[in-house]
Formats: C-alpha cells, structure tokens, sequence
C-alpha cells in the first residue's frame, strides 16, 4: 500500500480509508470477542461461586441443626440435675442424721457399758 497524495490514480486513499475502516472493524470484533470472552468467565465464576454459596449453606445449617440437638440435650441434662440437685440432703438435713446417728451410738454404747457392767458383777 503506497500512500499517493498528488498521484493521478485515487485508490490510493480509497485504499487508506478501506484499510482504516477494516482496522476499525477487525478492532472492534476484537474487543466485542475479548469482552465476550470475560463475559463468559465471569459468568462462569459466577455459577461456580452460587454452587460453593449453596454447598457453605447446606453445610451451615446442617451445623446449626447439629447446635440445637446439642443445645436441646444440655438443656435436659440441665433439667436433669437440677432435679437430682434438688434430691440430695441439704445442711439441716445431714445436721439432723449427723445428731440422731450420734444419739444412736450413744445409747448403742450405753447398751455395751451396760453389758459389760452386768457381765463384771
């Protein structure tokens, strides 16, 4: 392609023009093409990232579910003890069993002194 200012033969900036345009063409179906092309990466991670989004929920919940059973279960052995907490002798009860226990060893003891007493004379 030879420029021709001032040549008889016009093609010359015919040729130009025609090359400038298919350049502006072939341009611009690049950057269409390119665009297109992350276009469809794009959507492509896009599709990936709403599997991993619904695979992350699917495994929050069924780790939410697995908290709730484990709360549940705490909440009944919470119920559960207090119930055997509420079972088991208090001070003023072992305070009683401790003075009737000692009350019965000392008469238990009377009992043996006794004994030996009428077993000596």
């Amino acid at each position: 392609m030879s420029l021709a200012i001032g040549n008889d033969t016009p093609w010359g900036l015919i040729e130009w023009v025609a090359s400038g345009l298919s350049a502006a063409v072939l341009g611009s179906a690049a950057f269409a093409w390119r665009l297109a092309a992350r276009l469809d990466r794009t959507a492509a991670s896009l599709e990936w990232q709403k599997v991993e989004l619904a695979a992350v929920k699917q495994t929050n919940e069924a780790a939410w579910l697995r908290l709730a059973d484990r709360l549940a279960q705490l909440h009944d052995d919470q119920c559960r003890l207090r119930e055997a907490a509420a079972a088991l002798p208090t001070r003023a009860d072992l305070r009683d069993m401790e003075n009737r226990l000692g009350e019965r060893i000392e008469m238990l003891a009377a009992r043996i002194d006794g004994l030996m007493e009428r077993g000596d004379g």
